[in-house]
């Protein structure tokens, strides 16, 4: 029997944007980005997360320059750290083995520091950026160093290329366990290296697609991010690419169930699913 995974939201906290500016032409009221991390629970491998959302020690990094400028862009409301919430569903932080790093962005690692002895699963492209931004461009690209472990080079589990299964219009995987559960597949566009997940779960597959779009309206109708927000991606080509891939996937396989990271669905999913 092919294994399947516990998948569980954990939301972080949030930060403000306006509507049009994540998704183009939804008007320009002002919406809340959650920034939730994802506990997956493999039935031999253990507690596994996919990202870790906000942490507490990212304010504090807010009070350094250049990383206040982070601040300016993208103001913070920080919840329950992840490390606390797996503690609330019965994982100690130390049980954690593993964390996928879909991508360096703060909302995304703030939390990593609070997990000793977990591995980091991140690309090759995303760790070499990582070691070389500083300073303003580091911030500009939504890096913030102090929020890395001293040793994340060398727990760092480097995914050097995808050769197993393709997805629909989104192209080859990497099996991370071997089993086929967690299927990690590249989203290139908003951040170098980024990453999302296929995950095996017993009600269905869960495609974790991180910031390959913003919200479910992005993908579903192809909007990409209004034009000054599109000056902070990576790559705006190849993020309109992922988010029509994403769309086009959606199309053909409709049995999975897509979350964007920030997007409110994501979180309404959860209450539906786990309850909470």
């Amino acid at each position: 029997m092919k294994p399947t995974m516990q998948l569980d939201v954990l939301d972080t906290g949030y930060c403000s944007a306006r509507s049009s500016l994540i998704a183009t032409g939804t008007g320009w009221d002002e919406v809340r980005c959650h920034a939730p991390a994802f506990l997956l629970r493999h039935p031999q491998r253990g507690a596994i997360l996919f990202d870790t959302g906000y942490a507490p020690r990212l304010l504090d990094a807010f009070a350094q320059w250049p990383e206040r400028l982070y601040k300016y862009a993208t103001p913070t409301i920080v919840g329950i750290p992840v490390a606390e919430g797996v503690q609330q569903l019965g994982v100690q932080p130390e049980a954690v083995g593993t964390i996928i790093v879909s991508h360096l962005h703060a909302d995304h690692v703030a939390g990593l520091r609070d997990f000793a002895s977990a591995r980091f699963v991140v690309t090759r492209e995303a760790l070499a950026l990582q070691r070389v931004s500083r300073g303003v461009d580091a911030v500009r690209r939504g890096i913030v160093q102090q929020l890395f472990p001293d040793d994340f080079g060398e727990r760092a589990e480097v995914i050097t290329g995808f050769d197993a299964a393709s997805l629909p219009h989104l192209g080859a995987t990497h099996d991370l366990l071997g089993d086929g559960s967690i299927r990690l597949v590249p989203l290139p566009g908003h951040a170098r290296g980024q990453i999302g997940a296929l995950v095996r779960t017993a009600s269905g597959d869960v495609l974790l697609c991180a910031d390959g779009a913003w919200t479910s309206q992005a993908f579903r109708e192809f909007r990409p991010p209004h034009w000054i927000t599109a000056l902070m991606q990576d790559d705006v080509p190849a993020l309109r690419t992922t988010l029509r891939g994403l769309r086009d996937f959606a199309r053909a396989r409709p049995d999975v169930t897509i979350l964007p990271t920030h997007c409110p669905e994501t979180l309404a999913w959860a209450e539906h699913v786990q309850g909470v």
